[in-house]
């Protein structure tokens, strides 16, 4: 829901200067705990405003793949010892059945970046890409672990042309 997002960003965004302004435009005096209230409660609004920009359609997501989405298109950047990056993945999927694509960004691992060349030339040579998301959960533990996820892809299955129909 693209819409919804963008609608409680607006709120997060215009809720504290409405706040300002119907402070500001009591004409009593104000009590001292309300003025503070607002000083504590503005950089608040603020950082949430911030931290839910992350949110919007369009910037690289943490969160989790759907367990089946269409791969459009990947870039992979391999660690460095050098800058002491880890490295990362950005996959461009699209959940199946929903209208818009997302960006996530994933932790670079070597097995998934094999996988993702190897994708990436069966759809270069015309198979579209289905990638399935499986949780492995760990044998110690019974809450599945995000990196241990196993990410897999496979040739989409087109229906291709309906038979032609022969007129007499």
């Amino acid at each position: 829901m693209p819409g919804l997002g963008g609608l409680l960003l607006t709120l997060a965004y215009l809720l504290p200067l409405v706040l300002l302004a119907l402070t500001l435009a009591a004409q009593a005096r104000r009590p001292r705990w309300l003025t503070g209230a607002l000083l504590i409660a503005l950089p608040l609004f603020y950082i949430g405003h911030f931290l839910g920009v992350g949110a919007v359609q369009g910037w690289p997501s943490d969160t989790p793949l759907p367990e089946e989405f269409a791969l459009l298109g990947f870039q992979v950047v391999e660690p460095s010892a050098r800058d002491e990056d880890g490295g990362k993945i950005l996959l461009w999927a699209q959940q199946i059945g929903a209208s818009q694509p997302r960006v996530h960004r994933l932790a670079y691992s070597r097995q998934l970046h094999e996988s993702l060349v190897a994708a990436g030339h069966r759809q270069a040579q015309g198979a579209p890409q289905i990638g399935t998301r499986t949780r492995s959960t760990h044998a110690m533990s019974a809450q599945p672990r995000r990196g241990e996820d196993t990410i897999m892809f496979r040739d989409r299955q087109t229906g291709g042309l309906p038979p032609k129909e022969s007129t007499p």
